[in-house]
């Protein structure tokens, strides 16, 4: 009898360890195989076969969501996530580009079946069923190139118009939150941009995709003012009486890795992405409304400052010339069409003339809240200090609060007669015609000073030989030379800045340097010396003064860009570093590895339950969760080790000249350590971990390949554990 129970309970250990090893079979294999078969339910096998093509609307300009090719068939990140889809389940989901808001009234009389990059507002929900998130974007608020209005906080939008496309009912959304705006609508993604462009409109919210587009469409025009702590969740969307194209959808979505998903985004919204659109000629790109604008309009007539150089002027031969008119030349010749010089002989008579619609455009105008009532403006052609001239015998002046009962000269509405008023409104202002009245009534003491721009101050100075002129203080003020456009051709003003986007930099150097260094005959008298001394004096004190601004635009320059390059490498919620850096630290460490032969292990980990965190609490408690997980996770890891936010709730720990062994204790000294933290009021959050050892001749894909499948295994054997995989796919706890 003992001999028969001995028999009984070695089978039965001889079954367990049967029944383990088949288990432990398939689940490997689940993982280690093919993981794109989607087990689909017989309503849902049914539902493809009697639906061959289920058709999801999409707006045409939501580049690079959706891209329209020239046969008419669709690509971008929408359109290869729903080729994956149609791979992983069997059904045939395509894309129908056209206007958003038509998009949704043909849904709704079910001339097609659903929408593709929408959100799940509620609006829709009563003849749509929503898909999870496909693709989750941060919101940002987005100004026009230099950020005019300096919009930096929510505060800053009060007052001010938000231009939101028709339908897009997100956005909508998000600006009825911000009570003190108004809403300007518009129909399409380009007349959006050119509300913000021609000023318009002052902001409008966007995401990762709007830079993409705008420069796409050849209207750089956009700056990020500041981030939103919105997201932007785009779903699909499919008619309501059709559930089982949701779950389709669902369960292919669940069944892509994260990996693949990032993959795609990258594709699509990398700045690599974006160095890869094609500008035409010269740069510049016009879409066909805007080559049918320019192509009715061959002749421009054009105001100019008739004696303002080196910027503008108008010479004996009713010519015009300065750097300015250089710049409109290259214009000229981008767009195609033909600026008609309309000659003055004042600043104050063009201004008229633009006033009573005579001329078109002017040029070298600096914008101003008074000129907003007859004139658009294009973005910046360039930027010139202002300075305060005075005779020799005056000591230089750091405070011009101390000269308010000094009278002080200014061109007749200039900018610099706006600009001062505004910043100095206790000084004494007196009105000249021109440059030239201003400093002859400086020379001959009719005045204190002068007050202009530097590099025509210094031009002028040099011309007409004054010797008793000095540079005695520089103003916190700049001129923005830009070009006004008629207040009823706002259409004109983004053609215009796509021409002057199109200029190079060193074709702006070129024109600068030519007239700067303008040269004059020579001659014997003593007061052409004292002329060149004077001069030598100016372009002295030009020199220290663009040295200084250099400077200190140089320091700015370079903590912008340490700023912004902590910013591309570091990941927002956690300050780790993000996937982009851990990919260069991955490549450095397996070059030297392999040069080295030193051994190389990553460990890739995965918080457990974390979705019922961010359903329970929200996302806010979750992000707050994501933060001190982080925090302790680093606690545990060593100083030679990196570790990231691979994405969503998986961080990837680089281990350099570690061995496969040595990585597996890291791993579970780290597990063990997050184990022992309490969150949430006492809530114990795990993680799972998968662990994998370089491979001789491996490639940096099969080894991320490796680790995934082993963090696979390791959550389905209940979570809470580490698992690896060698070479051979072996995998053990």
């Amino acid at each position: 009898m003992n001999h028969i129970h001995f028999v009984i309970k070695k089978r039965g250990i001889l079954l367990v360890y049967l029944w383990s090893a088949c288990l432990f079979f398939l689940l490997s294999n689940s993982s280690l195989a093919n993981t794109e078969q989607i087990i689909l339910s017989a309503e849902e096998k049914s539902f493809i076969s009697q639906h061959p093509t289920i058709v999801l609307g999409t707006d045409k300009s939501w580049e690079p969501y959706v891209i329209v090719t020239p046969d008419g068939g669709t690509s971008g990140y929408d359109a290869e996530i729903l080729s994956r889809i149609n791979q992983l389940t069997g059904a045939n989901f395509t894309l129908s580009a056209g206007k958003w808001s038509e998009m949704q009234l043909k849904v709704k009389a079910h001339e097609i079946d659903g929408l593709s990059t929408g959100t799940a507002a509620a609006e829709r929900a009563s003849y749509l069923n929503f898909s999870t998130p496909y693709l989750t974007l941060q919101k940002s608020v987005f100004v026009s190139t230099g950020n005019p209005l300096a919009i930096k906080t929510p505060e800053d939008l009060q007052n001010k118009t938000l231009v939101i496309q028709k339908g897009n009912l997100s956005d909508i959304k998000l600006a009825e939150q911000y009570k003190n705006t108004h809403i300007l609508y518009v129909d399409t993604v380009e007349e959006l941009f050119s509300a913000i462009s021609t000023g318009a409109a002052d902001a409008t919210f966007g995401n990762g995709a709007t830079l993409y587009l705008a420069n796409k469409l050849g209207m750089p025009y956009l700056n990020v003012a500041f981030h939103l702590p919105q997201q932007l969740d785009l779903v699909f969307g499919v008619r309501k009486d059709w559930p089982a194209a949701i779950s389709i959808l669902n369960k292919a979505l669940a069944t892509l890795s994260p990996h693949e998903k990032v993959r795609i985004q990258t594709t699509w919204f990398s700045a690599q992405s974006l160095s890869q659109i094609k500008s035409k000629k010269n740069g510049l790109t016009l879409t066909s409304y805007e080559k049918n604008l320019v192509d009715k309009a061959p002749h421009i007539h054009m105001c100019v400052g008739p004696n303002w150089l080196p910027f503008t002027s108008i010479n004996t031969d009713q010519t015009y010339e300065g750097v300015t008119a250089d710049f409109m030349a290259i214009i000229s010749e981008r767009l195609s069409t033909n600026f008609t010089l309309v000659p003055t002989s004042q600043w104050s008579e063009s201004i008229t003339l633009m006033k009573e619609k005579s001329c078109d455009i002017i040029t070298a105008i600096t914008p101003t809240q008074a000129r907003t009532k007859f004139l658009n403006f294009t973005q910046p052609v360039l930027t010139s200090p202002i300075v305060l001239a005075t005779r020799q015998d005056q000591f230089f002046i750091t405070d011009l609060n101390s000269i308010t009962d000094k009278p002080i000269a200014i061109i007749k509405n200039s900018a610099a007669a706006s600009l001062v008023k505004q910043y100095y409104p206790q000084l004494n202002i007196v009105d000249v015609a021109s440059i030239k009245e201003g400093l002859m009534n400086l020379s001959e003491e009719k005045v204190f000073a002068y007050i202009d721009s530097l590099e025509v101050i210094a031009h002028n100075v040099s011309k007409e030989h004054y010797v008793n002129i000095k540079i005695s203080s520089t103003l916190p003020i700049e001129f923005d030379l830009a070009i006004g456009v008629r207040k009823d051709w706002p259409e004109w003003v983004p053609i215009l800045n796509k021409a002057i986007q199109s200029i190079s930099e060193e074709d702006k150097r070129k024109i600068q340097n030519h007239w700067i260094g303008i040269k004059y005959e020579k001659g014997f008298d003593y007061s052409l010396i004292w002329g060149t001394l004077v001069v030598i004096s100016v372009l002295i004190f030009l020199v220290i003064y663009r040295y200084r601004v250099i400077a200190g635009y140089n320091t700015k320059l370079e903590e912008l860009n340490q700023k912004l390059a902590k910013q591309a490498m570091t990941d927002q919620l956690t300050q780790l570093p993000n996937r982009y850096l851990l990919d260069q630290e991955i490549q450095r460490v397996i070059a030297s590895s392999k040069r080295y032969q030193e051994p190389f292990s990553m460990v890739l980990f995965d918080l457990d339950y974390f979705k019922d965190i961010n359903d329970k609490y929200g996302h806010q408690v979750g992000d707050e969760v994501l933060m001190h997980v982080s925090s302790e996770m680093g606690r545990a890891t060593r100083d030679a080790d990196l570790l990231g936010r691979w994405g969503g709730e998986e961080f990837l720990l680089v281990c350099p000249k570690t061995s496969l062994s040595g990585a597996l204790k890291l791993a579970n000294k780290i597990r063990v350590h997050l184990a022992q933290q309490r969150f949430l009021t006492g809530k114990k959050i795990t993680l799972s971990a998968g662990v994998a050892e370089f491979g001789k001749d491996e490639n940096y894909q099969s080894m991320l390949k490796r680790l995934d499948d082993s963090l696979y295994i390791a959550k389905q054997s209940g979570r809470n554990t580490v698992r690896y995989s060698e070479t051979s796919n072996e995998n053990e706890r």
